[in-house]
């Protein structure tokens, strides 16, 4: 377990428990938090014994996006290199850029870094205290499943600062909750609260602060009991519709059940329904 850093780093059994640890900041984006988000989600990867991934908070906030004290510090620096170098937003934990490279770059730093956590073919559930605006709203979204305590307050709120969305808000979001609902977020840049986040679909489930992680670890224990294999085809499907037609995502259904049914965990959890439903 990891017990200091901007990100604590805790196994409980298959679920890999993440907690932002910058409190002081209310969970700004900044310090080495996106580096050691990128390495635990790496890392989560790489381990078969790896099932879930939560991701939690310290204090009285989920995420408030980028550090305040960056935006002030950003004086003259150009776009593309306040966007693709160092300065905002702390360590990345993402390769160097050579100077042609950067000049090329279309996803910038936190494009590149929102496509290494969007990757992970594992379940990633979020459990959102307080606020979660600007980047904490993306990494928010960028969880399968997200379960809100009662003071949760989310909101993209890009919109008063002249910006737009990033870490992949922009398709996140009309996916979740419709295009009108998106529009609105968007556009208003309105901070919502759990019941109504509920309500749109931002989040699953709403619990009560003092039980807000347990609920999550509940769910995640529930996502994790079942067969790994069928979950990580699973998420790699749901990830496909996202950009698929019909005819593309129906085959990758079929190439998909032709590796599960030959699968062992298949057979095994196929034998336990039979016996059930046998008895």
């Amino acid at each position: 377990m990891s017990t200091h850093g901007d990100v604590l780093v805790e196994r409980r059994g298959s679920i890999m428990l993440l907690t932002l640890n910058r409190p002081e900041r209310h969970n700004a984006i900044g310090g080495t938090m996106l580096q050691e988000l990128a390495a635990a989600f790496t890392e989560a990867a790489n381990d078969d014994s790896v099932h879930v991934v939560v991701t939690a908070a310290t204090g009285a906030s989920f995420c408030v996006g980028a550090d305040a004290a960056d935006l002030g510090d950003m004086g003259e620096t150009g776009a593309r290199e306040l966007l693709s170098g160092t300065e905002l937003g702390g360590k990345k934990g993402l390769p160097q850029l050579t100077a042609y490279e950067r000049d090329l770059d279309d996803l910038g730093n936190a494009g590149r870094w929102t496509d290494l956590m969007w990757r992970l073919e594992k379940p990633t559930i979020a459990a959102v205290n307080g606020a979660a605006v600007g980047g904490g709203f993306g990494i928010a979204l960028l969880h399968d499943l997200r379960v809100a305590s009662q003071q949760a307050r989310l909101g993209a709120g890009f919109a008063p600062l002249g910006l737009a969305p990033e870490l992949g808000i922009s398709l996140l979001l009309p996916r979740l909750v419709g295009l009108s609902a998106a529009s609105d977020l968007l556009y208003t840049g309105r901070v919502v609260g759990a019941d109504e986040a509920l309500s749109l679909g931002l989040v699953n489930e709403v619990a009560p602060e003092d039980t807000l992680l347990d609920r999550t670890l509940e769910l995640a224990d529930r996502v994790a009991a079942m067969p790994p294999m069928g979950l990580r085809a699973t998420k790699r499907l749901l990830r496909r519709s996202m950009t698929s037609l019909m005819a593309e995502q129906l085959r990758a259904e079929h190439a998909t059940h032709l590796v599960l049914f030959d699968h062992p965990e298949t057979h095994a959890a196929l034998g336990r329904l039979a016996e059930r439903l046998t008895r």
